[in-house]
């Protein structure tokens, strides 16, 4: 039997509806066209468009953080010919019947991603991440600017500020100073604090420097082992020497540095004519939707050259220009040649430009099984496992082999036996307890290539290829009665869940 098969979801037929037309300037339209001329520049033709039911589930995964239903899909192809960007637009924007869905969904998958920025896989935190991911999940449903959201963070005057992020990271002033100059600058400080940095050029004092702004954090102590808070706002001492506050690419401390530094560092920090904030942001932002940075080490960018920076640079100055708004960013990606291109394989080792296939994180593979096999969702119903904790040990099962960026695929014999064996997989396939089964497999329209079809849609968001649908009719005619037939398609299901391909984002 075929093993590159998937889920099925509850079918359902919905009423076509079509999103009122976008103003181009107000939804990223031309600054979409903006990256595609500029990438033609760098990189070439771009390689040929994916299909539109990959397209479907990409943009969904990304945007929303699940896959489509099979609904939401036929929705989708009743659209003409701009269907891809009326789709980002309903999924970006709230346009259209589902905007209430949408929007909360959008700010929750973004919350989600942009806290494992802040706190990456394997990072050993200080208390719950559920504070700063809902602070970071309200920020992006009000649509707060990129700048505002930072220079909240890098002003805060409480270790309880922005969603508790200095208590999670360590809660002192050197551990900070490290997290924001990854996050916000694409700068790895950490080797310059206790000597200077052998392969760079910074310096002790550029680490130092950056810490002193938060000397004077509530809750921040003196460590045997790390920096002696002097208590007075923008000076720290470290092996027995003061630094005084100063921000990364000059020389001298900051004069005054006592009044009101941190708020003078966000600005500083998160401005326009930064060299270095704009750029990180988006090429933070493309790596999330495109799989792989236009710089690919994100975290390094003060190596890269000027070539490896120019297209960079230009489009990190137009997310500035533009009122650093995210999701305007967002869609206008989304809407680009280079967003649609197909994902290549080894063999298309000529092409300039890659589009690699990303793995979906934990909590998009819970989140899709939930759709694909329309599990109850209600707090009150004692099945749904969101709220009976099969939701967190899937999710923290699977983060254990996380990896360090989208295309990295790290599962092992754990994971792939959550998946086989975890109890939502389980009920998926038992013919009493699956919604998702008995929706398909008890339906009078469906004849049984509708109802393989289904499944793959549910699951996969494609239709079965002909050698699939060959070999799953074949598997089915060789059962030797109706329940065995009815069975089988549990097992087919199973497959398809456990198939690689439901883990990517192709």
């Amino acid at each position: 039997m075929s093993k590159s098969v998937v889920l099925l979801i509850f079918f359902s037929v919905a009423a076509a509806w079509r999103p009122v037309a976008a103003v181009a300037d107000s939804h990223g339209d031309t600054l979409s066209q903006w990256i595609d001329q500029r990438g033609e520049q760098l990189w070439g033709k771009p390689p040929a468009a994916c299909s539109d039911l990959t397209f479907v589930r990409r943009v969904y995964l990304d945007l929303v953080g699940r896959v489509p239903s099979v609904s939401e899909i036929r929705d989708f192809q009743t659209l003409g010919d701009d269907r891809r960007e009326l789709l980002v637009n309903e999924l970006v924007f709230g346009e259209g019947p589902r905007r209430e869905a949408y929007t909360r969904l959008s700010a929750s998958s973004l919350a989600r991603h942009w806290r494992r920025v802040l706190i990456p896989p394997g990072t050993v935190v200080n208390g719950s991440v559920q504070g700063l991911e809902t602070w970071l999940e309200d920020a992006f449903r009000e649509a707060k600017p990129y700048d505002e959201m930072m220079r909240e963070i890098a002003q805060i005057q409480s270790p309880d500020s922005a969603g508790g992020y200095y208590r999670l990271v360590g809660g002192t002033p050197e551990s900070y100073a490290g997290n924001l100059s990854r996050v916000m600058l694409g700068v790895r400080l950490d080797c310059a604090q206790c000597h200077d940095h052998p392969f760079t050029d910074w310096k002790q004092h550029d680490f130092w420097g950056l810490a002193a702004f938060y000397s004077d954090i509530n809750g921040s102590i003196d460590n045997p082992d790390g920096s002696q808070p002097t208590g007075k706002s923008g000076e720290i001492r470290f092996e027995g020497e003061t630094y005084r506050a100063k921000v990364l690419w000059e020389d001298t401390a900051m004069d005054d540095a006592a009044r009101a530094p941190r708020v003078r560092l966000a600005r500083w920090m998160t401005s326009r004519e930064n060299p270095n904030f704009a750029a990180t942001a988006v090429n933070r932002f493309w790596q999330l939707l495109v799989g792989r940075g236009l710089y690919a080490d994100i975290e390094n960018l003060d190596l890269a050259n000027d070539d490896e920076r120019a297209f960079l640079d230009d489009l990190g100055q137009k997310f500035a220009d533009d009122g650093f708004h995210v999701q305007r960013l967002i869609a206008a990606i989304c809407k680009t040649n280079w967003y649609a291109a197909r994902a290549l394989s080894e063999s298309d080792s000529d092409e300039t430009f890659r589009r690699e296939l990303k793995v979906i994180s934990p909590e998009q593979v819970f989140d899709s099984l939930e759709q694909s096999l329309h599990l109850p969702i209600s707090r009150i119903d004692p099945a749904a496992p969101r709220w009976t904790g099969a939701r967190a040990q899937m999710v923290n099962r699977l983060g254990e082999a996380i990896g360090e960026t989208p295309e990295d695929y790290a599962s092992g014999i754990p994971q792939a036996l959550m998946m086989m064996n975890g109890p939502v997989t389980s009920d998926a396939i038992d013919l009493d307890r699956s919604r998702l089964l008995r929706a398909v497999v008890e339906s009078p329209f469906f004849d049984e290539d509708k109802r393989i079809e289904t499944l793959y849609l549910a699951v996969l968001t494609r239709e079965p290829s002909e050698a699939e649908k060959r070999s799953l009719t074949e598997y089915l005619d060789n059962k030797p009665d109706e329940t065995t037939r009815r069975k089988a398609f549990g097992e087919i299901l199973w497959a398809l869940l456990n198939s690689p391909e439901f883990v990517l984002c192709r």
